[in-house]
């Protein structure tokens, strides 16, 4: 037996207190006249018997109490020996979908047991497997899941996507054999298309388990790529497929890309600086191929309170209360980059002076983009399609061999049932101290 809380049995000190009252305590002695005394010392020695075993109960049960009281405080448990499965397989829901790779497990022994890659580490079962996004699994998270597992030995089956690696290398119980199947396959998934007044820009995934990126080409409306009715989605028909069939189609999101709206406030002291600006927004407009209008406001000009994309502040005074995304100029001496956050995502500081120098070594243009964060939606599109891949070494946890936790127990929780004897008991002392008047 345990204790989730053992520190609470230091309250069975307060065991001295009942005794220390048994002891210190006395009943008041009565008077009785009598006639004689010739039987007074028989009488004395059988009522001081009576006496002393009554209170001895009482004092008993008062003990009793205290301990049940203290032992419900440190929550007992009770721990058996349980059966461990030999071998676990763990094997990662797309792999458990391949017919062929599960075909090597049909002559599975008693004592093992296959799980599926996913949160809770569940049992192998279809419709299970087919319902998760085997993609989004973090191993790390996963291989502690795996410290619960009553098993003597696991061996895990994954493709090891690279982006599956999230936060630090955990410790582990178990020495977790992973084993990453090779996938030479090269994947091709369009994800979304950008919709503008000249033309749509078809943006593609390129994967395969060493490299992932983002092919962009320019599109016409045909027989291939057709808008559907309401226009916010785009089919790709394959050139075997008709029009009119949806078997061999594909279907991604069209977004309407509207031009950059970003309002500039300066003040003629840092109108330098305002020509820096402009000239990287005019070349971030260039290479996205977008349109950034600018406008621009001096400090003792009136700005409208309308919405835009991005606020910037050149400006030494106080800069507006804003939800938008706002570039503040603050001069920072100590700070080593030209642009850096601020208390929120949606403000950033300029921390110096620009010049032609930190413009080029501190990132302007490129800074600007980040701000701008025009390509949200397809970042994230793209990290769900990316396949690329880790070995064997990185997914090895940090072992800790801990002979202790290789014998499994099953806890059982004591304090239902120290519950009931408690009631018990309180019972049976409220009843004894009635009759002993105490």
């Amino acid at each position: 037996m345990s204790f989730a809380q053992p520190s609470y049995l230091w309250a069975l000190l307060g065991l001295l207190v009942p005794i220390a009252i048994h002891l210190w305590s006395k009943k008041q002695a009565k008077t009785i006249k009598i006639g004689s005394v010739q039987l007074l010392s028989e009488s004395k020695s059988r009522q001081s018997s009576s006496i002393q075993l009554n209170e001895w109960w009482l004092l008993l049960l008062r003990m009793a109490i205290i301990s049940l009281i203290t032992l419900v405080m440190a929550k007992p448990l009770w721990k058996s020996k349980v059966n461990n499965s030999k071998l676990t397989y763990i094997i990662e829901p797309e792999l458990a979908r391949n017919e062929n790779f599960m075909a090597r497990f049909i002559d599975l022994q008693a004592d093992q047991e296959i799980r599926l890659l996913q949160s809770g580490l569940p049992k192998n079962d279809v419709e299970y497997a087919n319902s998760q996004d085997f993609r989004s699994a973090d191993y790390w998270s996963l291989a502690s899941e795996m410290n619960a597992l009553k098993t003597d030995s696991i061996i895990v089956f994954t493709h090891g996507y690279a982006k599956g690696l999230k936060g630090a290398r955990p410790e582990t119980n178990h020495d977790i054999n992973w084993i990453v199947l090779d996938s030479a396959q090269n994947l091709e998934k369009p994800l979304l298309a950008y919709q503008t007044e000249e033309n749509i820009a078809l943006f593609t995934a390129i994967n395969s388990p060493v490299a992932s990126k983002i092919a962009q080409k320019s599109i016409e409306l045909g027989d291939v790529y057709q808008l559907t009715s309401n226009g916010d989605s785009l089919k790709i028909l394959s050139s075997s497929s008709s029009s009119s069939s949806s078997s061999d189609s594909a279907r991604i999101p069209v977004i309407q890309q509207k031009a950059l709206e970003v309002a500039l406030v300066y003040a003629d002291s840092l109108s330098t600086d305002k020509t820096y600006i402009e000239a990287a927004l005019a070349a971030l407009s260039t290479y996205l191929g977008r349109e950034i209008i600018v406008e621009s406001f001096l400090d003792s000009e009136l700005l409208e309170n309308k919405e835009t994309d991005l606020m910037i502040w050149l400006n030494t005074k106080p800069a507006p209360v804003s939800a938008r995304k706002t570039l503040i100029f603050k001069n920072d001496s100590i700070s080593n980059s030209l642009i850096t956050n601020g208390e929120n995502e949606n403000t950033f500081y300029i921390s110096k002076r620009i010049t032609t120098e930190n413009a080029l070594s501190g990132r302007l243009t490129e800074n600007l983009l980040s701000i701008l964060d025009v390509d949200e939606e397809l970042r994230e599109l793209q990290a769900n399609a990316d396949i690329r891949t880790v070995d064997e070494a990185d997914l090895k946890t940090n072992f800790i061999d801990n002979k202790e936790s290789k014998t499994h127990q099953a806890s059982w929780n004591l304090n239902p049932y120290l519950w009931i004897v408690l009631l018990v008991l309180l019972i049976v002392e409220r009843f004894v101290a009635y009759k002993r008047k105490q």
